[in-house]
């Protein structure tokens, strides 16, 4: 019995310390990834606002702003995507949920995040696969190399791919509070 004990309380702390170290890293991306948002929206803006005015002012626009819009926009919704996930804001369709017991809906969401985070592995790796297959390969009006671009797949997808798990700790962590409270 003591053996048991032991073993669960180990189970315990490591639990809690992987939760703790977690957080740590969501903390740091959440923050990083803000700021790269944010600078990156307020650039889309410059961009097209100066093609605009080159365009219809000057008539002579930009060769290069639509594409680097693009890209840019590539990378905002990637890294906002998993902000998206972490507050549930992605589309999901949860007409019969709502019915569900509390227990099946905990059951069903950790479902549902298992197959996201299977998705967000295969995604990762494609994207992994995708910049070396490209990694020659230059954009056609900035000449940067394409693999930049792409490398927004593997970055966003792993972000999302953290949120997913630390969504996973929390419902397990709701799951024991009312166990817990009821002692």
């Amino acid at each position: 019995m003591r053996h048991r004990e032991l073993a669960e309380l180990f189970s315990v702390r490591s639990v809690k310390m992987v939760r703790r170290l977690l957080d740590s890293i969501l903390r740091l991306t959440r923050t990083v990834a803000h700021a790269v948002v944010v600078i990156v929206f307020a650039t889309i803006v410059v961009v097209v606002f100066g093609q605009v005015v080159s365009r219809f002012l000057f008539n002579a626009p930009f060769s290069w702003s639509e594409e680097l819009a693009r890209y840019l926009q590539v990378w905002l919704i990637l890294l906002g995507s998993a902000a998206c996930l972490r507050k549930g804001l992605h589309l999901t369709v949860d007409y019969a949920i709502h019915s569900l017991p509390a227990g099946a809906k905990r059951n069903l969401s950790l479902l549902s995040l298992a197959a996201i985070m299977f998705f967000l592995g295969v995604v990762f790796f494609s994207g992994i696969s995708l910049i070396a297959a490209t990694l020659n390969q230059r954009t056609a009006a900035l000449q940067i190399p394409i693999g930049v671009v792409y490398l927004a797949i593997p970055v966003g997808s792993l972000l999302m791919f953290l949120e997913s798990v630390g969504l996973v700790l929390t419902a397990f962590d709701q799951a024991e509070q009312p166990a817990e409270g009821g002692r």
